[in-house]
């Protein structure tokens, strides 16, 4: 009988009104820049409307901030998006660590300590090398396969290249480094890396491999430089997928910056001049569009969108273009601007392994990128299972969000990959060649089902009729 009282004292002592209320602004903020929500509501098939008035339930019958916060979380969590994420405020705690001594640790130079596919276990693997790529040949029946691991799309996720450029570069570790001294030992050591799976890529043929299976599995994503690797490993050139973003005031600068970059070689009488032209009309547009009102607050009430949110006929993924070859566009302040990958250096070769890319669901974000763009051009055939779904993220650090009540910081994707089919990255990648792994198998059975998995796949090659 106490017990049951106590539990009414606390039900009645806890307000739950101030928790209505954000989530009353975290359905606003959602409407009003997820850029995701046309794919949750038309292809999802998602009924907001009960998945409101199922959280406003839950709220109300919550007893404590615990449980508050249990109903929010989970309303963020329905839409499986691995960008749409809320975090909780936490109490300061003092740093049990001094800050980092040397150069690269302040900048953020962390190894992923994520492990792949172990290969170890199964009969047939050499291991050939370590970080900051781990890689080895894999017997696959009658064919050798090299095995190339990437664990992050990151330059800087080794510490080791970075202390490398950081010397070559002469640079006092002790002084400050601001963003120009920052982006440039990033540019360097993204380079670095790029040359680096280059070169393991043409170690793994000398030594026999009859094509690449490069291990993206447990790889949480990374940044731009992602760009890089899929044309250092590809046969063909790739072409970028259509990029969606918001009509919102959020895209108007970097859009604005864009179209500078371009009038400024137009202005001077640099470039392509029809190409120039075309991408500074489709910029004019995409900025008209990002002033344009679009109300979509009706959403949580009728479950229809309303109006048109994502604006998909201005920009590719890395830029203007879909395409361009490495040192086009020389001389031109727009050059990275038309095409973002030109930033770094690689090249394109027809002379390459053919690639397999390795997948699970816990690849994300620009590993499914990765995977994607070398699948949509067939370059690769994927195999593993479906990926994690979090397609693109955040541009230009994001719209931020705070919660009234709780603090809770929200953060919601302003832009969207689109596939060659046009369905949107957050789908996750289908593989090609599915293996049915299950989250409790050993390493030992990931890596057998997946060799078994390729072996299969190479002897349907072989029969009458197939062509490797």
């Amino acid at each position: 009988m106490l017990q049951a009282v106590c539990v009414l004292f606390a039900a009645a002592a806890f307000d739950a009104r101030p928790w209505l209320d954000d989530l009353r602004q975290l359905t606003s903020e959602i409407s009003a820049h997820y850029a995701n929500l046309d794919w949750a509501v038309e292809h999802r098939r998602m009924d907001l409307p009960k998945l409101r008035e199922d959280t406003e339930a839950r709220l109300r019958a919550a007893t404590s901030e615990q449980e508050a916060r249990a109903a929010l979380q989970r309303f963020v969590d329905v839409f499986g998006d691995g960008h749409l994420t809320i975090e909780w405020p936490k109490p300061e705690a003092p740093s049990a660590t001094p800050p980092a001594s040397s150069l690269c640790a302040r900048l953020g130079y962390r190894r992923p300590s994520s492990p792949g596919i172990d290969f170890s276990q199964v009969a047939g693997f050499t291991p050939l090398g370590a970080e900051p790529f781990p890689h080895g040949l894999l017997r696959l029946g009658r064919r050798t396969v090299g095995v190339l691991r990437i664990a992050l799309f990151s330059e800087r996720s080794s510490p080791e290249v970075c202390e490398d450029v950081v010397r070559e570069m002469r640079l006092d570790t002790s002084a400050p480094c601001d963003s120009t001294c920052a982006d440039s030992i990033d540019l360097a050591s993204a380079n670095r890396l790029t040359a680096e799976i280059d070169r393991r890529a043409r170690e793994l043929r000398t030594r026999g491999a009859t094509a690449i299976l490069v291990d993206i599995t447990r790889n949480g994503g990374g940044s731009n430089w992602v760009e890089a690797p899929p044309r250092a490993l590809s046969r063909v050139p790739l072409s970028e997928p259509r990029l969606a973003f918001l009509r919102h005031p959020h895209w108007t600068p970097q859009l604005e910056q864009k179209l500078k970059d371009v009038e400024t070689d137009l202005q001077a009488g640099r470039g392509p001049r029809a190409t120039l032209e075309e991408a500074a009309a489709r910029l004019r547009r995409g900025i008209s569009a990002t002033r344009e009102p679009c109300d979509r607050s009706g959403v949580w009430v009728t479950g229809k969108l309303g109006c048109a949110m994502l604006v998909s006929d201005v920009l590719f993924t890395d830029g203007l273009v879909a395409h361009a070859a490495p040192g086009a566009f020389a001389g031109l302040a727009s050059r990275t601007t038309l095409f973002h990958p030109l930033l770094y250096a690689y090249t394109e070769s027809a002379d390459r392994l053919p690639l397999y890319v390795i997948v699970d669901r816990h690849t994300w974000s620009a590993a499914e990128y990765f995977a994607a763009i070398l699948q949509d051009n067939r370059a690769a055939v994927v195999a593993g299972e479906l990926t994690g779904g979090a397609g693109c993220g955040y541009t230009d650090g994001g719209i931020p969000a705070v919660l009234t009540n709780s603090g809770a910081k929200v953060r919601l994707p302003d832009c969207v990959r689109l596939r060659r089919d046009g369905s949107d990255e957050v789908a996750g990648v289908t593989p090609d060649l599915l293996v049915p792994w299950a989250e409790w198998e050993s390493p030992f059975t990931k890596a057998d089902k997946l060799v078994r998995a390729l072996v299969r796949e190479q002897a349907k090659l072989r029969k009458p009729g197939k062509q490797e």
